[in-house]
């Protein structure tokens, strides 16, 4: 009689024992899965950017592989297996949010603990860190990134930004074709119908400091050299302090030997049909009266910037207490290899170049006040770094990776 009493008792304890054992494992896949699906939401806010619509199938579409192990299935094939799963983008698209509900019903469990089902879980994600920089432009009014007409811009594995709060802080003109990592703008962005933009340019991102605000100008002692013109020989050029700029003309083919080149009160400029080329130099730009760099179209350049000294990974470095502001242009139809970070935290870069502009470059990072590419010019900035013994400055290299907070 004991024994008949208590079997009622000890299958009604074993089987709560097996629904608590079997809640756990829902539980567990069901939060195994949740993770997954906001993680991939995440990686795919980094590519789609404004679109959420996109983000939360993305987030979606991998939450029903993972419940169902169907990798077609819809929302409608898991509602019908008693899943109910549900994706939001959060505030300023920072993270996505994934929540699932198992409608799972204990035979035992629930007369104990009624709150046991329905099965609910939550997971969310969000990046944290920042993308390699291909091009900051530090301004905060009007276009502090502008693509004219036709122009490219590639950034293989890194980001454009552009700090400009105005309206059209990032302007895209027609027949352009954009293609980063990562397209930002704190203000506004004005796109031509007709252009190629990929990911769409976020807009009203927080503005990005000036990451190389810290870095310290090398001393500009006395002249070394006064006016110095290059035209029509070979010459090796030393490192120095450049009074007045240099001038690299006609037929010259000059070769820069590593170091540090003060280029004060005068230009930078190499013309003609000249060809200048450095391993290891680095060129700052300062003075009174500061000239811009400029780059012809017939000229050949390859300049890669030190990879140790005072000026490691900044192949230019416009001084920030120059109260001119210039338009330094690069027009060279062979300037493929640039090696190195440019500065230019005051002036404007233009480039207008007809063939590709530093796609032989192992990475290339341009942080200026505007940048500017004017009459269809073809811009390919790399982000192998580790391909290149130039050290990739403080900031310019990104550390974003996804990251689970609930």
């Amino acid at each position: 009689m004991t024994f008949s009493l208590a079997t009622p008792v000890l299958i009604g304890s074993l089987g709560v024992a097996v629904d608590f054992v079997n809640y756990n494992r829902v539980k567990a896949n069901l939060q195994a899965a949740a993770d997954a699906a906001a993680v991939a939401g995440a990686r795919e806010m980094q590519v789609s950017q404004t679109d959420t619509d996109q983000v939360k199938s993305s987030a979606l579409s991998f939450a029903a592989h993972r419940l169902t192990g169907d990798a077609d299935a819809t929302i409608d094939d898991l509602r019908s297996a008693n899943f109910d799963v549900d994706a939001q983008v959060l505030t300023a698209k920072s993270a996505v949010r994934v929540d699932i509900t198992e409608s799972w019903t204990p035979f035992f469990a629930h007369f104990i603990a009624a709150g046991i089902t329905p099965v609910t879980v939550s997971a969310t994600a969000r990046f944290v860190g920042s993308n390699n920089i291909c091009v900051l432009g530090l301004s905060t009014t009007g276009s502090a990134v502008y693509l004219d007409k036709d122009s490219r811009l590639t950034g293989n594995g890194c980001g454009v930004y552009s700090d400009s709060a105005d309206k059209r802080g990032f302007k895209v003109d027609q027949g352009v074709k954009l293609v980063a990592s990562l397209n930002c703008v704190t203000g506004g962005a004005e796109i031509s119908g007709s252009a190629n933009v990929s990911p769409k340019i976020l807009t009203d991102c927080p503005a990005i400091t000036d990451p190389l605000s810290n870095r310290q100008p090398p001393t500009a002692g006395s002249c070394d050299f006064n006016k110095l013109v290059v035209k029509d020989e070979t010459r090796n050029l030393s490192p120095g302090v450049y009074c007045g700029g240099l001038v690299i003309d006609g037929k010259a083919v000059v070769t820069a030997s590593p170091g540090i080149y003060v280029i004060k009160d005068g230009e930078l400029k190499v013309a003609g049909e000249s060809s200048f080329s450095g391993e290891g130099v680095s060129f700052f730009i300062t003075g009174s009266k500061p000239a811009p760099l400029y780059f012809a179209p017939k000229s050949h350049i390859s300049l890669s910037a030190p990879a140790d000294s005072a000026m490691a990974g900044l192949l230019f470095y416009e001084d920030r207490k120059l109260s001119q502001r210039m338009k330094h242009r690069i027009s060279s139809d062979d300037a493929r290899k640039l090696v190195g970070t440019i500065y230019l935290p005051v002036g404007d870069l233009v480039i207008d170049a007809k063939n590709p502009v530093a796609d032989q470059s192992a990475y290339t990072a341009i942080v200026v006040n505007k940048l500017e590419l004017d009459m269809g010019p073809n811009l390919i900035l790399n982000s192998d770094y580790q391909s290149s013994n130039v050290p990739v400055p403080e900031g310019i290299k990104g550390t974003a990776q996804v990251v689970l907070t609930e």
